[in-house]
């Protein structure tokens, strides 16, 4: 065999030898791929992936939860459903998927209540729900209302002038109402004057600033409530409205005159004293990792006579330079402390835990319920705070709130010059550099 020969059967084998190699390792993917489910995700903010708290919640799932999408035939729809919930399957073993086309069961699409294409029907335990927005926040919050075992109430006391829970007014609480809903706990508004007692399942009781003191029968039943061990989220106001002297008594909770005024709120550019800024936490399982600022207006500063039976912690503290203000909130306010106007830090709010009927009961006081109020719920992490607190009295701080987030990498946003060099280098200078390196290689061919 010459050698010509030899070299050419040497590259015939090595090229051979090369592409069984590759083949091998395609297969090898291949097989890699079946067995082993894994994803990357260099998106901003990671958006294609579940948030950690999505992550948190599906890991307490103890059962199978079965999502069933009523979705047609069409391959378009259901792969973009099911891109979204495999985020979930892919991460939790006990996540079941289907799809059911709505025309071939009609009968159980319509007793289960279906009425778009793609709704989703979640089932957990023996609780459903249906959902017709798919993303993760939608997902992971009706997830999060199906692990919510017991229906409780969070039950609040109407009659006396009482801001609502489900209210559109200015000074009512119907966003945070709203946003219960939405987590899962069922709202409901009592006018106490009609009941004996609270309902049994009454999880939360809320008093939302009465402008009017409360009848004998109706502070016997609020007081059955707390000696039953039942939770408690009271919001007092300023020498506003009744504060019932036996509840505050039974508390330990006493109110200082005045209205706190906060000199550091003119540090955020806000114009008004009167509204007290709250940008430290206690190391509390109701504000564990909070770090929000929150802003009260026309607050009252509370004080503690602690008792044998509770154990009280301030959790709302006012920064430095603020007073209880018991005069006008007119021109210029200086503290008088001739007028029993302390000087902070104040605290604004207490949490409460004792035990009883062998459980543990909690009840947080607040000095201010504008804080909540329609209007003022979106300033700062006020409506967060709001959240965290209810959850805590519920005893479901375990549960995680699910943010969205925003896509930041969807819009290339370029200035006129860096539009004009990308379209220069891709019009002119990369055409020529391709023709460029041609001709060199053709040159440095046809001297060879």
């Amino acid at each position: 065999m010459t050698d010509t020969a030899h070299r050419s059967m040497s590259r015939w084998f090595e090229a051979a030898g090369f592409h069984l190699l590759l083949l091998t390792a395609a297969a090898l993917l291949g097989w890699l791929s079946h067995q082993y489910n894994l994803a990357w995700d260099w998106s901003d903010s990671a958006r294609n992936s579940l948030h950690p708290a999505s992550r948190a919640l599906i890991a307490r799932l103890d059962a199978p939860l079965r999502i069933t999408s009523f979705a047609p035939e069409n391959p378009v729809l259901r792969g973009q459903i099911l891109e979204v919930l495999e985020r979930y399957r892919r991460l939790q073993p006990l996540i079941e998927i289907d799809f059911v086309n709505p025309a071939m069961e009609p009968t159980r699409t319509r007793e289960l209540g279906i009425q778009v294409a793609g709704e989703l029907h979640l089932s957990y335990q023996g609780r459903s729900e249906n959902l017709r927005v798919i993303d993760e926040q939608s997902i992971s919050n009706t997830i999060q209302r199906l692990l919510l075992r017991t229906e409780r109430w969070i039950v609040g006391i109407q009659g006396h002038g009482e801001r609502r829970l489900d209210g559109q007014a200015n000074h009512d609480l119907g966003s945070l109402g709203a946003e219960l809903t939405r987590k899962g706990y069922r709202v409901r508004e009592l006018p106490l004057g009609t009941q004996g007692d609270l309902p049994a399942n009454t999880g939360v009781l809320v008093i939302a600033s009465p402008q009017r003191d409360y009848l004998a029968g109706e502070l016997r039943a609020i007081e059955r409530h707390i000696e039953g061990g039942g939770s408690l989220l009271w919001l007092l106001e300023p020498d506003q409205g009744p504060h019932p002297a036996q509840l505050l008594e039974l508390l330990g909770i006493t109110p200082l005159p005045g209205t706190v005024v906060d000199p550091n709120a003119a540090d955020l550019g806000l114009d008004n004293p009167a509204i007290a800024i709250v940008n430290a936490y206690p190391d509390h399982p109701a504000v564990e990792h909070f770090r929000l600022v929150t802003l009260y207006p026309q607050a009252a500063a509370l004080s503690l006579q602690p008792t044998a039976s509770w154990q009280a912690r301030a959790l709302l503290t006012t920064l430095p330079r603020t007073w209880n203000e018991t005069g006008p909130l007119k021109g210029r306010v200086a503290r008088d402390p001739q007028q029993g106007e302390l000087a902070g830090p104040l605290v604004l709010g207490y949490s409460l835990e004792r035990r009883i009927h062998d459980k543990t009961q909690r009840v947080i006081v607040l000095g201010d319920g504008d804080f909540l109020s329609n209007t003022y719920i979106g300033n700062g992490g006020n409506l967060d705070l709001g959240i965290n607190l209810l959850r805590w009295l519920s005893g479901d701080e375990g549960l995680l709130d699910i943010p969205s987030r925003v896509a930041n990498d969807l819009l290339l946003q370029l200035s006129d010059t860096q539009g004009a060099i990308i379209g220069l280098g891709f019009l002119l200078i990369l055409p020529v550099a391709l023709f460029t390196a041609g001709g060199l290689v053709w040159w440095r061919r046809g001297r060879a």
